[in-house]
């Protein structure tokens, strides 16, 4: 019902919904302890959307803190997680702390996407479009990262797997621009 009401823009009723759920789950915690994040999350979401900044920071750091600590391979929720606290920040104008958070979400989402290579690499042929999908992620990262030269590394492995199939015309192309344009970059940077 929660999820509805904020939907619907009730937010007051959708705050009291999941404020009452965390207040449940946290009763039964050892049982349940997996929604209490997420219902964190909404929470935050719900203040965020309230214009109430500092509300919704404090939830979603909770929310960071707990997926951390007892699903830290959880990456994609992770950085969720810290993409609302960065997200936070920003609206509130503390541009430096909302660069550190969005950082960090970059760095989770490496390690996820490097996850998702190596799951893929154990089941897919070497050729197969995914690996290519998670080789350019992991450069997109790297890129996000300042971080060119690994970034043009998996861009590089990136296109060789593209070149291999067929259907992935676009997004060979946009590799070979990125490369070129990482490239150019780095040159005049040594200049």
């Amino acid at each position: 019902m929660g999820y509805v009401r904020r939907q619907q823009g009730e937010f007051n009723e959708a705050y009291d919904l999941f404020q009452e759920a965390l207040t449940v789950y946290e009763k039964n915690s050892p049982s349940i302890k997996s929604d209490i994040p997420f219902t964190l999350m909404s929470l935050g979401i719900i203040k965020y959307n309230q214009r109430k900044f500092d509300e919704s920071l404090n939830y979603y750091y909770r929310a960071a803190n707990m997926l951390k600590e007892f699903y830290c391979t959880d990456y994609r929720r992770i950085t969720d997680s810290l993409y609302w606290v960065g997200r936070n920040y920003y609206k509130k104008q503390s541009y430096d702390r909302a660069i550190e958070f969005y950082e960090q979400c970059y760095e989770s989402s490496l390690a996820y996407e490097l996850n998702c290579l190596l799951m893929r690499e154990k089941v897919l042929p070497p050729n197969h479009q995914d690996i290519g999908k998670s080789l350019n992620d992991i450069g997109l990262c790297y890129e996000h990262l300042n971080q060119h030269k690994l970034a043009i590394d998996y861009y590089k492995r990136a296109l060789f797997v593209y070149k291999q199939c067929p259907l992935a015309t676009d997004d060979r192309l946009t590799i070979e621009s990125k490369i070129e344009e990482l490239s150019t970059e780095m040159n005049q940077s040594n200049i």
